[in-house]
């Protein structure tokens, strides 16, 4: 193969023009210049452009909500959504004791990639998941209605994620996906065979084969953006962002550790959860595991 910049072809500072069938020449350098000249097009910086614009129907829709008092109906009815049969697994109502000072969480917080094999037990998974993504024991009343709490902040109240589990190395549970149940603080399994964690997330620098269990966190579109409108992924996503930090600091506080994963096969984990992608979304993972 020609070396082309010993030839002199190419340098740092060669600059080179594509037709729109050709991407390979870009790179988000020249890509960025382009964006802020108005050249090309980003969704990313037309979402941001955006992002103080909102429609007559968006205001409409968020003075309705708030007039009518709609998100505490819509929390107090949440909990019948939950399936409580015979194959529910109920998590531990007694959560441990967390002895670690939260200023040593945060000072000792970090991502970890590769871990030790140990066998995660049943009381420290219910008291990880109670505290990351469980019910309060703090209640709101609006006129006749008790809306619930959660660990965590959601715009409206609205709580549009969902949390689906890969359990690894748990004691009790067996391997496999579930999805978890605040208000019955339960895991109810997915009748899922097969499943293969090595093709969740991208590369193999992730060890699922150690990893105590994974968290998959899914958007459902129309749990918040009938109030909302275009602002409903601005809010979902800083959710998100208090979620998964929640969960960091929790599984710190119990002496594991975790890692938040973007780079995770969207459509392969979509897919397996049977989701469909247009209104139901997994936006983000996270992995919990001994260091």
């Amino acid at each position: 193969m020609i070396d082309f910049e010993k030839k002199g072809f190419f340098n740092i500072h060669t600059l080179l023009t594509k037709d729109d069938a050709n991407l390979s020449n870009n790179d988000n350098k020249h890509i960025y210049s382009q964006m802020m000249f108005g050249n090309t097009t980003s969704p990313m910086l037309s979402y941001l452009l955006n992002l103080n614009k909102q429609n007559l129907n968006d205001f409409k829709s968020i003075m309705f909500y708030n007039e009518s008092n709609l998100a505490s109906l819509i929390n107090e009815a949440k909990e019948a959504e939950e399936l409580l049969d015979k194959d529910t697994i109920y998590l531990s109502t007694t959560s441990k004791k967390i002895k670690t000072q939260f200023s040593k969480v945060l000072e000792k917080r970090h991502s970890t990639r590769e871990f030790v094999y140990e066998l995660m037990d049943f009381g420290t998974f219910s008291t990880i998941i109670k505290f990351s993504f469980g019910l309060g024991s703090r209640q709101l009343v609006y006129d006749d209605l008790r809306a619930t709490t959660r660990h965590y902040s959601s715009g409206g109240g609205l709580y549009p994620i969902d949390i689906y589990l890969y359990i690894n190395n748990v004691s009790g549970i067996s391997k496999g996906i579930y999805k978890y149940q605040p208000y019955s603080h339960s895991l109810y399994p997915l009748d899922i065979e097969n499943v293969d964690s090595t093709h969740f997330f991208v590369g193999d620098n992730i060890d699922v084969i150690n990893m105590n269990f994974c968290v998959f966190f899914e958007y459902s579109v129309n749990k918040n953006f009938v109030k909302y409108g275009e602002l409903s992924l601005l809010n979902t996503l800083v959710e998100l962002g208090g979620i998964s930090h929640n969960f960091d600091l929790v599984c710190q506080s119990m002496d594991f550790t975790s890692c938040p994963i973007a780079g995770f096969n969207k459509s392969v984990i979509e897919k397996l959860l049977y989701l469909d992608g247009v209104n139901d979304h997994i936006v983000f993972t996270n992995i919990c595991g001994k260091e």
